[in-house]
């Protein structure tokens, strides 16, 4: 090898690389896997260990491994790692090999992490083991994980290069300028589209040209191009003929115009997509992306390819004509075109956000989000970032100083509409080589449209998801009466700020927000670790002199805590079609209790006017305890959600029988003792969002849940009493044929 002559044999005393010393004196007492040949030193000051390696390869290996392998061991300094050279010229070419130029033995590699880290565990031991292991493991065709680019890529090149998909999915001549976002390393360049460019950025004229390497030709890349001409004989071997595209391309693009002028002084940029093949010949549906970046212009490559000719009119614009007729592309030239390989970045995007969540590609259904404050502006990003939905925020709220105590927007949007700010904030994730997530924005009153009306029902019209994040008890039910076929779900803390509560409704709407309250607030009033989870409210500060003015003393990190819980379950409940109810707890030492109770189904009933919504759950109750005594009646009383101005009834629970009542196999009576107390109890553990509604009583077998003369007697004295409050008087029976729900209301 040519190469190798240029390392010098040396004495083992002579080493002077502290790394290449630890390593001889430990192969000393391991014989049986390594044998020590020489040490050679390059003028350069590098040092190498030559070593012949047990490789454990078995009878009939799947590459041709000998049993016994030469190998150098280089060391540089302490600061880099290790290099392990195959010093046989015929080495199998294999997977986990390093990208080498041309001219350069092969490189094996044996550690994909960081030299910083592994330096961490380096030993001479962990070293041998692993070219040990890398040789076994080769042999027997078990290198390569499927889901891993065949060529691993270290090291040849600094330059880094954003491509946004777009620019990869497009096969049609497009203008690209490639710009540095900062000065700090100028190896990190953005390519856009011209257009695109963002204001104040300068930028250099930089040419695309994408090829794809069929799969049926896909092998790994042994050896790193470092010219055009090389480049071109890589890819001719993988069924891609570079020279004779380049050529119709450059031609086109000679002409007289001030763009052709520019494209002829910028340079190329060659995006290689190479399918992802594993050993076995699995497709893993990835793709391996390489782009060579040519360091001399379109035009003294157009030279070289036979297509042009250096304009000898100093006052030409771009300096280049087309050669007329062309010649045959000039080999030597071709050569001396060097390409730099960059590491490919793709861009951010909703897609490779949703790849890099663990998920299989964005999700695209289209949301309205109302309301744009703390939790809601969370709740997006952590959902825009994971690749999720085509948003439209509504809100008619500005973000005040307070404000950004725990919100994801800055000082200098104070005052701007917090749906605008927000929506600028979610674009950014993605700006400028990606459109944004945020398609609209509606600065309006969910409850109070005014001019905005058509422009919000249209939204809401066509919106997959609506997400209530006011936290507004009056939008939240507003939104569930929306007559529309998008699945509505609510997001929101509880007053003290120390939950977070999701409600999802069903894919088909058969269980609305509304009887998701219900079914919350009978989850908070039985669940003795959710005592305090309504009536717990925190600490208040005033923000201003005004006397409403105040707001809860809550750090942004629990903010933050329970708005990503809130996403998590609210992501996972979307991408199911059944409801749910999720609550997350958080305790003063940071641990989280989870309560997410079963979803009953409902059962409305039209009487009078008014809806009367009774879930499963709550008939199941009622059935229990008629159950527990019979032959007798028993009942008692029904607390509920009441909204007075959509004239609906929730029932949240059925209460038991007071101590005092009286039941026979005939008839009830229900007492009074403690009645009150229970109520008033159950009422203020939930706000006073639930309140007396009416009585239920169940009848005896084979009877009929039709109301009798006695019932109907105390059903009108109900509705008298209720009628102090504008509401009717309401009866459930529960009998053998189910339930029967009657109502009475008071004339005059």
């Amino acid at each position: 090898m040519a190469w190798l002559d240029e390392w010098a044999v040396i004495p083992l005393s002579d080493l002077a690389q502290g790394q290449a010393r630890a390593v001889v004196g430990y192969m000393r007492s391991t014989p049986d896997i390594v044998t020590l040949v020489e040490a050679r030193r390059h003028p350069g000051g590098p040092e190498m260990l030559v070593v012949d390696v047990l490789t454990g390869a078995p009878q009939r290996p799947v590459v041709p491994i000998e049993g016994v392998e030469r190998i150098g061991i280089a060391f540089g300094n302490e600061e880099a790692m290790p290099l392990v050279m195959m010093l046989r010229e015929d080495f199998p070419d294999t997977e986990h090999q390093q990208l080498i130029p041309e001219g350069f033995p092969s490189a094996m590699c044996i550690d994909d992490r960081p030299w910083d880290e592994a330096r961490l565990t380096w030993s001479p031991a962990e070293l041998l083991q692993r070219i040990h292991l890398w040789f076994r493991r080769a042999a027997r065709g078990e290198l390569h994980d499927p889901h891993q680019p065949v060529d691993p890529f270290f090291g040849l090149s600094s330059l880094r290069v954003v491509v946004p998909s777009s620019v990869l999915s497009r096969t049609d001549d497009v203008e690209l300028v490639g710009f540095k976002t900062t000065d700090d390393d100028p190896n990190v360049i953005i390519v856009l589209p011209a257009g695109s460019m963002p204001k104040g950025a300068s930028g250099a004229r930089i040419l695309p040209v994408a090829y794809t390497v069929p799969p049926e030709r896909m092998t790994r890349l042994r050896r790193a191009p470092r010219d055009l001409g090389a480049l071109a004989r890589v890819l001719a071997d993988r069924g891609v003929d570079i020279i004779h595209d380049l050529r119709e391309r450059v031609m086109r693009w000679a002409g007289s115009e001030a763009k052709d002028h520019a494209r002829l002084n910028g340079t190329l940029a060659l995006i290689v997509s190479m399918p992802v093949v594993a050993p076995n010949g699995e497709r893993p549906g990835l793709l391996d992306l390489r782009v060579f970046i040519t360091l001399k212009s379109v035009g003294e490559i157009g030279v070289a390819l036979g297509v042009l000719l250096p304009d000898q009119d100093e006052n030409a614009a771009s300096g280049f004509v087309r050669a007329i007729p062309s010649r045959d592309p000039d080999i030597m030239r071709l050569g001396e075109c060097a390409v730099e390989m960059a590491q490919v970045h793709r861009a951010f995007d909703a897609d490779l956000a949703a790849t890099l969540a663990g998920r299989t590609g964005a999700d695209a259904r289209k949301v309205v989000m109302v309301g744009a404050g703390a939790i809601g502006a969370h709740v997006a990003e952590s959902l825009v970032r994971e690749g999720r939905y085509d948003w439209c925020i509504v809100d008619d709220d500005r973000l005040l100083p307070h404000n950004l105590a725990r919100h994801t927007l800055r000082t200098l949007e104070i005052g701007q509409v917090k749906a605008a700010a927000l929506a600028d904030r979610l674009n950014s994730i993605f700006y400028p080589t990606a459109p944004g997530p945020v398609t609209r924005t509606i600065g309006c009153n969910v409850l109070r449209p005014g001019s905005k009306a058509d422009e919000l029902r249209d939204a809401f019209g066509k919106a997959d998801i609506i997400i209530d994040a006011s936290a507004s008890v009056a939008a939240s039910r507003h939104i569930a009466d929306l007559d529309v076929s998008g699945r509505c779900t609510s997001v929101f803390f509880n007053p003290s700020a120390e939950a977070a509560v999701v409600l999802v409704e069903p894919e088909d709407r058969s269980v609305t927000l509304r009887d998701l309250e219900a079914q919350y607030y009978r989850t908070v009033l039985a669940s003795p670790a959710l005592e305090r989870h309504l009536t717990a409210t925190g600490e208040r500060f005033a923000f201003t002199g005004a006397c409403r003015a105040v707001t809860n003393r809550v750090p942004e990190s629990r903010v933050a805590l329970l708005s990503s819980l809130a996403a998590i379950g609210l992501s996972q409940a979307l991408d199911s079609p059944k409801p749910f109810i999720g609550i997350w707890t958080l305790a003063s030492d940071g641990g989280v209790s989870v309560t997410a109770p079963n979803i009953a189904p409902v059962q409305r009933y039209w009487l009078m006017g008014w809806e009367i919504t009774v879930d499963a759950d709550a008939q199941s109750i009622m059935a229990r305890m008629r159950e527990a005594v019979l032959p007798a009646e028993t009942g008692g009383s029904v607390i509920g959600v009441v909204d007075g101005s959509a004239r609906k009834i929730h029932i949240v629970e059925p209460l038991p029988a007071p101590p005092d009542s009286k039941g026979s196999p005939t008839e009830f009576e229900r007492g009074v003792e403690g009645l009150s107390d229970e109520v008033l109890r159950k009422m203020a553990r939930v706000m006073d969002m639930v309140r007396y509604v009416g009585e239920w009583h169940s009848h005896p077998p084979h009877h009929p849940v039709n109301p009798s003369s006695t019932d109907i007697v105390q059903l009108c004295q109900t509705a008298i009493d209720t009628s102090l409050d504008s509401l009717p008087g309401l009866s459930l029976i529960m009998g053998d044929d189910g339930l029967n729900v009657v109502m009475a209301e008071k004339l005059g």
